[in-house]
């Protein structure tokens, strides 16, 4: 276990790239999301090398440690309680492409200079071969690198890394895989757990870790697709969050971006009539259903008030409870793939005119991503807090579940509305009540919070689907997840991580390996 040591000692300890100045420590203690913590130093390794060296020091002197990456998580993972901060940010370059043939290009200096420049330079070195196709190619970076600098550098060969998500310009790899963050693609994708191919990095004592990533399978219905409160330890560091080790690399998946697509945003009675839809169009689309994503009213009423006049929307009525982005792609360009879309919509759904909402797709996924921006400003205005929940259930229920989560939230707290938006195509549902200055969110937050979790698990879901655990809900970690789950992590991190230096009170580990 983890022992206390004075932060004085911490530069001596952990070495010149560590400090205890207060003013370079608040940046670390005050996550994008949660309450400021406190930490008690900050090392920031230059190379991945010393991520192990750091690590195993750690370990023989019992420092406690939390890794900083993007600092966009819900979970409060990254918020310190006494522990030191370990930053990953100088682990943010691209190292090599390999292209399905074997040619190989490694990112020198100069082109690891920025992400333009290492686009520019993998741009020049793939016309010099004759433009060979190159999906399925491999990039591997180093997991500090923010998934939109991965898609800024792939995108100059005509790829890309289908991590969509609304943080994804500060989101870093190791990150997302770490997490197997889910995103809107992850419906035809999968979750970053599958978008890696390998994750490379060091154990809690130092020991490097090779992981291979799982291949994506599409999941049935009546089967949890993401659950990030059942981390897997046999993938090693990908998917279990940080508590056994550090990614410090990655190999990641390219693929190659749709020659087309299209989307239309549409209204829904409710959401057992969306997944309804959802069943149409894989049935007509197959796995081109890129993106399923769901915006309850409340919701977008939030991003109309944000917006003010700048906010354009493709529909001539907002009365639905509900609403539906319908992502589609293709890659042959003689396929007729609005037409197609608009048959779909029109003659198999039956909508008519007015409830398809045509539109760029840069201005639907505006709409999409300014929800959780649109929930920050009106809880800023109301001044009374917000409680954020991050749920899944079995796709094939779904829309059940959220219909009968509306109905016991509003039996008990009529006064409550629930925000309800996220990734319908695998069950996932990012849910947001806000409180006032006259009601704040805290003071029902347990009996709301109890609420919530018991109708997602008589739904066979899930308190966590794409987050992770973190600090936060330690305790339900404990209360609601299977004992033999408990016990895997547990056993797992004894092995990985012996002193239980990383992370110690995400999942609760602290008080399960007390206990």
């Amino acid at each position: 276990m983890t022992v206390a040591v004075d932060s004085a000692s911490l530069p001596r300890l952990l070495g010149a790239h560590c400090t205890i100045d207060p003013d370079r420590l608040k940046r670390y203690e005050i996550p994008e999301r949660g309450e400021p913590g406190k930490a008690s130093g900050l090392v920031v390794p230059q190379s991945e090398a010393e991520v192990g060296q750091l690590l195993a020091t750690c370990s023989a002197h019992g420092i406690a440690l939390v890794v900083s990456a993007g600092r966009t998580g819900l979970v409060e993972a990254q918020r310190p309680d006494g522990e030191c901060v370990l930053s990953l940010e100088k682990l943010n370059r691209p190292l090599s492409f390999t292209t399905p043939d074997g040619e190989v290009f490694r990112f020198d200096d100069a082109a690891a200079a920025s992400p333009e420049a290492a686009a520019d330079a993998l741009g020049a070195w793939w016309r010099g071969l004759g433009q060979p196709p190159c999906h399925d190619g491999v990039l591997e970076v180093q997991a500090g690198m923010a998934v939109d600098a991965v898609n800024l550098i792939l995108g100059a060969l005509g790829l890309m890394w289908p991590m969509e998500m609304g943080s994804s310009s500060a989101a870093s790899v190791g990150g997302c895989i770490a997490n197997a963050s889910a995103g809107a693609n992850a419906v035809c994708y999968g979750t970053a757990a599958h978008l890696a191919i390998q994750a490379v990095g060091y154990s809690g004592d130092g020991r490097e870790v090779v992981s291979d990533a799982p291949v994506w399978k599409p999941v049935p219905g009546d089967i949890l697709a993401i659950n990030s409160a059942q981390p897997r330890p046999e993938w090693g560091l990908i998917g279990t969050q940080g508590v056994l080790g550090v990614i410090t690399r990655a190999r990641l998946r390219a693929y190659a971006i749709p020659v087309q697509r299209e989307a239309a945003l549409l209204p829904v009675a409710g959401m057992p009539a969306a997944m309804r839809i959802l069943a149409a169009a894989r049935s007509t689309f197959g796995d081109d259903v890129e993106e399923f994503e769901f915006i309850g009213r409340p919701a977008l009423e939030l991003v109309r008030d944000l917006r003010g006049e700048a906010f354009r929307s493709p529909l001539a009525r907002h009365d639905a409870p509900y609403y539906l982005l319908l992502q589609v792609k293709s890659h042959k360009a003689h396929v007729d793939l609005a037409g197609m879309l608009y048959e779909f919509l029109a003659d198999d759904i039956g909508l008519a005119e007015d409830d398809i909402g045509y539109a760029p797709l840069k201005v639907l996924k505006e709409i999409r991503h300014s929800i959780t921006e649109a929930s920050n400003a009106r809880m800023r205005k109301l001044g009374g807090g917000r409680l954020s929940f991050d749920t899944a259930t079995p796709v094939a229920v779904f829309g059940d579940y959220l219909k009968v989560l509306e109905q016991e939230l509003s039996a008990e707290f009529p006064e409550v509305a629930l925000i309800a938006f996220g990734h319908a195509g695998v069950g996932g549902a990012h849910l947001h009540i806000l409180g006032s200055k006259e009601s704040p969110a805290a003071v029902h937050a347990k009996a709301l919070t109890r609420i919530l979790f018991d109708v997602t698990q008589d739904f066979g879901g899930t308190f966590s689907a794409e987050h992770g655990v973190g600090s936060k809900w330690g305790s339900e970690f404990i209360a609601r997840a299977p004992k033999d789950v408990q016990d895997a992590l547990v056993a797992a991190k004894r092995r990985h991580d012996p002193h239980t230096v990383l992370s110690p009170r995400n999942f609760a580990l602290d008080r399960l390996l007390r206990a």
